[in-house]
């Protein structure tokens, strides 16, 4: 009995029937050929790019609520604090009461620039707000192309009326308008590196931050990063040269077989 092993290096190649000379004197056997592999295409993309859509969602909710938390925290620091002019006159007042109390007539000046006049933000701050501010905008900026792109499936995995022809003719126009427009490149390619410069921009503003605080808790806080920067770019060499390997491997395993010599299948 002869079998058949599946090598999972080599897949079976898709056997596409030559067309007719007229449509339809096959039994319609091309145009089932041509649905299968159309909906395997369509099918192949379209789930890919849900699943990819779906997490960039989740994580740019996630990220845009981390990032306007850290906003809310550093926006108050580009005006000045309300209590400073309070505590500037409750000093000015104790020391006219002081003053009263002990029985003395001298004149206090009496201090009218406040605190809040003076004011002036620091550079590190303006910078520091500006950053978390780009980062907030790369972030809602990947949400709305995201859901933009995830009604784009929709409608692109929509079944309209009309009978076969029709609904052939009009997915093989969505699926050049696809390729036309770069829509997949773009869903899969752009929107991930838009997410990741809003990224890259949040950890700076947020090192810059955390040296506004604590210049020690800052150093920490960067060699961190780097270490697990490091590590990554470590993972995904390695990850890269894996399948290289695996093909190494496969074609190391096919050695071709001795064949037996004329004699030896004779005495067999």
């Amino acid at each position: 009995m002869n079998t058949t092993t599946h090598n999972p290096l080599n897949p079976p190649i898709f056997d596409v029937p030559e067309p007719p000379h007229e449509f339809g004197q096959d039994g319609g056997k091309f145009y089932r050929c041509y649905d299968a592999l159309a909906e395997e295409i369509d099918e192949d993309m379209t789930q890919g790019l849900k699943e990819q859509l779906d997490g960039m969602l989740i994580f740019a909710g996630l990220f845009a609520g981390v990032n306007s938390a850290f906003l809310a925290l550093t926006i108050p620091l580009l005006s000045a604090d309300p209590a400073d002019d309070t505590n500037a006159l409750l000093a000015q007042n104790n020391a006219i009461l002081v003053q009263l109390l002990m029985g003395r007539n001298d004149t206090i000046p009496a201090n009218l620039v406040l605190p809040s006049t003076e004011f002036s933000p620091s550079h590190d701050i303006y910078t520091i707000n500006t950053l978390f501010s780009l980062s907030l905008a790369f972030a809602i900026i990947s949400s709305f192309l995201a859901m933009l792109g995830r009604q784009w499936l929709v409608y692109y995995r929509k079944r309209g009326g009309g009978g076969s022809d029709t609904r052939r003719w009009t997915q093989l126009k969505r699926y050049l308008g696809a390729q036309r427009w770069g829509l997949e490149p773009i869903l899969d390619d752009v929107l991930p590196s838009l997410l990741q410069i809003g990224l890259i921009i949040f950890c700076a503003s947020l090192l810059l931050y955390l040296r506004h605080l604590s210049p020690a808790i800052s150093l920490v806080s960067s060699v961190t990063l780097i270490a697990a920067d490091d590590s990554f770019a470590s993972v995904d060499n390695g990850d890269q040269a894996l399948p290289h390997s695996i093909s190494q491997t496969g074609q190391a395993l096919e050695v071709p077989l001795p064949r037996p010599s004329a004699g030896a299948s004779a005495r067999v």
